[in-house]
């Protein structure tokens, strides 16, 4: 049994006085005693075999400690969360050790999830209410916005919060995240008010998210270059006409072009608002920017090749071969919950990909058959993808956009439309690699083709 158990809330620091503390003792008895005969005789005092040993033992339970302190914060359960600021009232300087990324505090937990009582507790206790994450380089308030959370917005503007919020990777402000980014099963009518109230104005994204078009008419009245305004890399970087088309809004896309928007900015991918419209498959976008002299932006001229659905049939036969594999993706609620169900009944996981706020992707397999796990509360449209696999994407991109191309020329003439093949996604090189595009069936169900390493 040992001599002195090893206290509760001991720290790394502590051990390190109590050493050295050993070393006088020891260097009085035999002065060539040295620091690590203390080390080694504290640990035995407390049971264990060496000094690395209590280090390792330290760090476990330190890592315990904090897992639970940030589940605490994650899930808004005050009571525990009041004991363990009890007693270690630091924590609420700690960043979560199992976040990706730096600077990710218990606020940025709490608020994240929209735990209003979690968060006053937290700012009771001193947190930062401007911490900022080294991921997207967001305030607490910025996911409080996200979310939605009124009381939880206002408890951090209160405790001095940066109403702003500028700088973040996104480039949307909180005001941006509130509305652009926010939660589509909950309204933003509390929060924008507030944040205005508070201080904050809109960009165009963020007007014509909340459907402010008098903001908007404001906005660009004061600062024509408002219009400019770009959207962050993460979203390809496309201006408010793109944002229009993107949102299936006509009516902010009116606006834009009697607003003096320029028709025939490109985003990230080369691509201009007509571009964007004729991949969705939207002709009365298509119809109503060629109206207003937007050109077709270069490979996306409507040409002379037109493939009856006989061709396209055989073709797309043709290729089927490419095809090594399809996947489904579900959408689902909580990533990192379901890809431990899978596993718990005896399925291999494959991937898991986790950012501050939780896993956000994740792939698990049963013998040949793979599944693929991505955020998102499921929804008649959303609930399913399929993901084909192939060595040919450029071939079968280059059919599907043909066939999408000609229905943008038979919209734009006024002629029966002959099926276009609606976009959710161009071909593009996504941060895991490869290439992929994704089209969409007349239910709403998303095909993904992808080729790995391409």
């Amino acid at each position: 049994m040992p001599r002195s158990p090893l206290p509760e809330r001991a720290s790394l620091e502590y051990l390190k006085k109590l050493a050295k503390e050993r070393l006088q003792e020891l260097r009085r008895a035999d002065p060539r005693a040295n620091l690590a005969s203390a080390q080694l005789a504290v640990a035995r005092d407390r049971g264990f075999s060496s000094w690395r040993a209590l280090k390792a033992a330290l760090e476990k339970r330190s890592a315990s400690r904090l897992d639970a302190f940030f589940a605490a914060c994650r899930t808004g359960e005050v009571d525990a969360l009041r004991e363990h600021l009890r007693t270690d009232p630091g924590l609420v300087r700690v960043d979560d050790p199992r976040a990706q990324h730096r600077g990710w505090t218990a606020l940025h937990a709490a608020a994240g999830k929209g735990h209003d009582a979690a968060v006053r507790l937290l700012l009771e206790h001193s947190a930062d209410a401007n911490a900022r994450e080294a991921g997207d380089n967001t305030l607490p308030l910025h996911w409080a916005a996200a979310r939605r959370h009124a009381a939880t917005v206002r408890a951090l503007l209160d405790a001095g919060s940066d109403v702003h919020g500028h700088g973040d990777d996104h480039q949307l402000d909180v005001i941006g995240w509130a509305t652009v980014f926010g939660e589509e099963e909950v309204s933003s009518r509390e929060v924008v008010p507030l944040l205005l109230e508070r201080g904050a104005r809109h960009h165009v994204f963020s007007a014509i998210a909340s459907n402010d078009l008098q903001a908007l008419r404001a906005l660009v009245a004061e600062d024509p270059g408002a219009l400019a305004r770009r959207r962050s890399r993460f979203e390809g970087g496309g201006t408010a006409l793109h944002f229009a088309v993107e949102e299936g809004r006509h009516d902010v896309l009116d606006l834009l072009v009697e607003l003096g928007a320029d028709l025939e900015a490109e985003d990230d991918r080369g691509h201009t608002a007509l571009a964007t419209a004729m991949l969705r498959g939207d002709w009365a976008a298509v119809r109503r920017l060629h109206a207003a002299g937007a050109r077709s932006a270069p490979g996306w001229s409507p040409t002379d090749t037109r493939a009856d659905a006989t061709s396209l049939r055989a073709r797309m036969a043709a290729l089927a071969g490419s095809v090594r594999k399809g996947v489904p993706m579900l959408r689902v609620p909580d990533v990192a919950a379901t890809l431990d169900w899978y596993v718990a009944i005896g399925f291999r996981e494959l991937a898991r990909y986790g950012g501050d706020d939780g896993v956000s992707f994740g792939m698990v397999s049963f013998g040949e058959a793979e599944v693929m796990i991505a955020p998102g509360a499921p929804t008649p449209r959303h609930q399913v993808s399929l993901w084909f696999y192939t060595d040919r994407i450029d071939a079968l991109y280059e059919l599907l956009r043909g066939r999408q191309l000609e229905a943008a020329r038979a919209a734009l003439a006024g002629e029966p439309d002959p099926g276009g093949i609606d976009f959710v996604a161009d071909l593009h090189a996504p941060f895991y690699g490869g290439r992929e595009f994704g089209i969409r069936d007349p239910n709403g169900f998303a095909l993904y083709f992808t080729q790995a390493g391409a």
